[in-house]
């Protein structure tokens, strides 16, 4: 931690990354949001609920079941009280992941995981996307996202602006938005889950 980083490429002397961020980077995705958790002021049982979530992630950083089915595997199917209070607890634990870094994680599909980013785009004071085209991107996110991936711009803005020329550049702008969000928050660690060496015999 206290050695000298690497320079970055921009070129300016006196901005070095922090060594301690460099390593971080070799995490996989659950210990980087594990880390992220312990500075959450929780308790325990929320701690539990959150940290079952994050087990619960696939590759990309999706929560793919249900969070019914979540309590259910832990609580058995008959012990419907049990099944609520979990369903609860995983609601509030899903929020709380849906806080932590990469923007979109624990998302359970793609429309969710591009929202939460607009939404952080939104609520970011320094952000460069006009507020205007970032809430046309979100109103984007809510319409068959088949729509988006043909790029029906003229049924987008009849759609998501007040039409004409006008709110079909926004839709432009609104579309080139959404193509420059990650679509799989968690690419970036996927490559360190892989490398994860399994050793063929383990000595006590």
């Amino acid at each position: 931690g206290d050695a000298p980083a690497r320079k970055n490429n921009l070129g300016d002397d006196d901005e070095r990354a922090d060594a301690t961020e460099l390593a971080r980077s070799q995490e996989s995705l659950t210990a980087f949001l594990h880390r992220q958790a312990l500075a959450l002021r929780l308790s325990e049982v929320d701690r539990a609920a959150l940290r079952f979530l994050i087990e619960s992630l696939n590759d990309d950083g999706y929560l793919e079941e249900p969070l019914q089915e979540l309590a259910v595997s832990l609580a058995g199917p008959d012990d419907l009280e049990q099944i609520d209070e979990l369903v609860h607890r995983f609601t509030v634990a899903q929020r709380l992941l849906q806080t932590l870094e990469p923007v979109g994680v624990g998302a359970r599909n793609l429309a969710e995981c591009l929202t939460l980013q607009l939404s952080a785009l939104a609520a970011d004071p320094d952000s460069e996307a006009p507020a205007a085209v970032v809430q046309t991107a979100l109103l984007i996110c809510q319409q068959p996202l088949e729509m988006l991936a043909r790029r029906d711009v003229r049924r987008l803005t009849q759609a998501c602006t007040e039409g004409g020329a006008a709110g079909e550049e926004r839709t432009r702008a609104a579309m080139a938005l959404i193509a420059r969000l990650e679509p799989r928050p968690g690419r970036r660690f996927a490559d360190v889950e892989r490398n994860v060496v399994v050793p063929a015999v383990i000595v006590t």
